[in-house]
Formats: structure tokens, C-alpha cells, sequence
């Protein structure tokens, strides 16, 4: 993890590059080490036959050729999408869990953080995720993040090690106070009032946690997001972001 100080900032690939590339797929991941960002985000999903892959949503319809609950189908069906041709990229596969960490692992700055979204809330799923990461070397380096407090607490409560992290309260499905206690960042949304952005940051600072803005893709967001004390943002289009940081020196590890 960088050394979060609140004067240089990190910058996240919100699914790799999601503004121009196929979201959640191995050519937007790599597209996003080529910009060098600091942190890598992604969701998992799992499959009927309980693989694990990388998907935001629990339909394919938006963002593949196909249609239905990515519950409802096998990891073969999953393979006959193309999860690229809506985005003009045909021929990009959703990839598995375990494809996207192998790369990872090998095409990766060994700095670069992993935020893993978990998307279904079951305690195999969390398991899983912190295994796999665990057998490919990563744990150390990632970040295990929800929408579901109560997910969270299960991995405060069962893997202490592991980094997590949530959202503000009235952000978190079943919430409870507990959560905020062993949380180690808290995604902030831009679309909050800058009351309420200071109110969450003040929140986020008396537990010690880091506080991460989400989404900023101009200059004009990453100048709000300057006006607090956050110490990451997350871009669906990190390039712009990452360049304008550069040439302000205010860039983590810059």
C-alpha cells in the first residue's frame, strides 16, 4: 500500500478504463497498467456451476451480446458472449476470476493495488475471492470492497488480515456502525453536496479510515476532489486524470 497522506493522490481504473474500453475485461486491465495506475478496481460474480468471474452487473445484457442472470448460466455459456462488441472491441471474452489474477500477476506492477468488489453477498463467495488471491500471491496487495456491510463484517471477522472497504452509512445495505471500526478506505461519491462530502470525510477520519472519491474523469472533477482530503480517486477514465495529476505534482509516488 502507498503512503496515503492526503497531499498526492492515487489514482483507480474503475473496471480498468471503463470510458473507452470493455469494462471488466482483460484488454481494459491492461490498458490501465499501460497508464499506470496506482489502483486496479473489478467485480466478481459467480456462475451457475459456482465459477467465479469478472462482472459489475448479475444481468450480461449491458455489457455483452447476450441476455439473462449471469446466476442462471454456466461458465461455458458465459464464453460464447462477446464482451467487447457493444464497446467496439469484438472478440473479448468475460473473464474468469482466475484469468484475471494470472495476468495480473504477470503483467502487473508489483505496486499496484487490487480493489475486488464483491458483488454476491454469499460467504463462499468472499472465501473464494480471498482464497484465489491468497494462492496467486496478491492478498497483500488488495483490498476487498462492498456495497453490504454485513459482507464486510464477515471478512473483518474471519480474515482480520485483509484490507476492506465500504461506503458511507447511507451508502451500505444492511448497515451497522460496527463495520466502520476495522474499515481501511471509504468510497465517497462525487455526486454527494460538499456539505455532505465533509460531513462523510470528518466520519471516515475519526476511524482512521482512508477516504476515496469516486468517479472524477476531467479536470473540473479532479479539482472538486482536491477541495478534500481524499487520498484516491476512482476514473472511468484514469488517462486524463493521471495526466493532469502529473502536471500539478500532485500524483502519489510523484
Amino acid at each position: 500500500m502507498w503512503d496515503q497522506n492526503k497531499e498526492k493522490l492515487g489514482v483507480t481504473g474503475h473496471r480498468g478504463c471503463k470510458a473507452y474500453m470493455p469494462e471488466n475485461t482483460l484488454i481494459s486491465f491492461r490498458e490501465a497498467f499501460r497508464l499506470g495506475v496506482d489502483v486496479l478496481e473489478f467485480d466478481i460474480q459467480f456462475t451457475r456451476d459456482d465459477v467465479m468471474i469478472v462482472m459489475h452487473d448479475d444481468m450480461v445484457d449491458r455489457t455483452t451480446d447476450g441476455t439473462g442472470a449471469v446466476c442462471y448460466k454456466t461458465l461455458e455459456e458465459i464464453k460464447q458472449l462477446d464482451a467487447g462488441v457493444k464497446f467496439g472491441y469484438s472478440g473479448q471474452k468475460v473473464p474468469t476470476y482466475v484469468e484475471a489474477l494470472e495476468m495480473i500477476r504477470a503483467e502487473s506492477d508489483p505496486n499496484m493495488i487490487l480493489n475486488v468488489e464483491i458483488k454476491d453477498q454469499r460467504p463462499h463467495v468472499v472465501d473464494t475471492a480471498i482464497a484465489e488471491l491468497e494462492r496467486f500471491g496478491l492478498l497483500e496487495r488488495s483490498v476487498i470492497a462492498s456495497f453490504d456491510a454485513q459482507t464486510l463484517l464477515y471478512v473483518q471477522k474471519y480474515y482480520p488480515h485483509v484490507k476492506t472497504q465500504g461506503h458511507p452509512p447511507v451508502k451500505m445495505k444492511r448497515y451497522d456502525p460496527k463495520v466502520l471500526e476495522k474499515m481501511y478506505g471509504m468510497g465517497v461519491p462525487m455526486s454527494m453536496t460538499d456539505e455532505e462530502i465533509e460531513e462523510t470525510i470528518k466520519l471516515a477520519d475519526s476511524y482512521g479510515i482512508q477516504a476515496w472519491a469516486y468517479h472524477a474523469d476531467n479536470r473540473e472533477a479532479a479539482e472538486r476532489c482536491m477541495k478534500f482530503a481524499f487520498t484516491n480517486i476512482t476514473a472511468n477514465e484514469p488517462h486524463d486524470l493521471i495526466t493532469y495529476l502529473d502536471e500539478i505534482g500532485r500524483r502519489v509516488g510523484k
